[in-house]
């Protein structure tokens, strides 16, 4: 079996779990049948940062110190996480889409290289001027994507819409970015007919090898 094939179960069980974690979520804050696994799944995308942080930082010491705050800070504050665990949802959902139009935004900066230009040199080396243009607007259309839905999020929590909010925050966001790497696919067939096509897994091979963990 090669490489490809045996992951492809692991892939399987990881999206299967996401789908029901982000299903199970939903009801916890809308219907408030389990406050206790409402608080728990609250923690796991920041779970999954500190771990990823802790696969790329090369003071794990420091992360893994970073960990144990937290788990402590849950253990004590528990009660309180319970009750306010649609909080934490809204912050990691709206903070993590600001982040990440932070990330894409400020590479449009002069001198700096936008991040979809680097993606595309990671498999592509040097680009034609075209293909970098093209990049630098795919860039800023991500930027916005991110921007946008970081800015719906505090609109619908703060407005009191908790039940459209949790529908955007935990099922339909990873929805819309798996469709913004659809259409920018198509426009790119349009756009850039004659260039070598990778696409939307190549694109998404390139996101990951750009924020792999950093080499020891």
């Amino acid at each position: 079996m090669t490489p490809g094939r045996r992951k492809r179960p692991a892939t399987a069980l990881v999206v299967a779990l996401s789908i029901a974690g982000a299903v199970l979520a939903h009801f916890a804050i809308v219907d408030r049948f389990s406050p206790a696994l409402g608080a728990l799944l609250s923690l796991v995308p920041a779970a999954a940062v500190l771990l990823w942080l802790a696969r790329r930082s090369r003071q794990r010491w420091a992360v893994a110190a970073c960990i144990a705050a937290a788990a402590l800070a849950a253990w004590a504050e528990w009660g309180a996480l319970e009750r306010h665990f649609p909080s934490v949802f809204f912050v990691e959902h709206a903070g993590g889409n600001l982040l990440l139009a932070f990330v894409f935004g400020r590479t449009l900066a002069a001198g700096r290289v936008p991040l979809c230009t680097r993606f595309a040199e990671l498999i592509h080396g040097e680009l034609p001027p075209e293909v970098a243009a093209y990049t630098r607007r795919v860039t800023l259309a991500w930027t916005l994507f991110f921007a946008s839905l970081a800015s719906t999020s505090v609109v619908l929590y703060l407005g009191g819409f908790l039940t459209a909010w949790s529908a955007l925050a935990t099922m339909a966001s990873p929805v819309l970015v798996g469709l913004m790497f659809v259409g920018e696919y198509a426009v790119r067939l349009r756009a850039l007919p004659n260039w070598e096509r990778i696409g939307i897994l190549g694109g998404i091979r390139a996101f990951s090898r750009h924020f792999a963990p950093s080499p020891r």
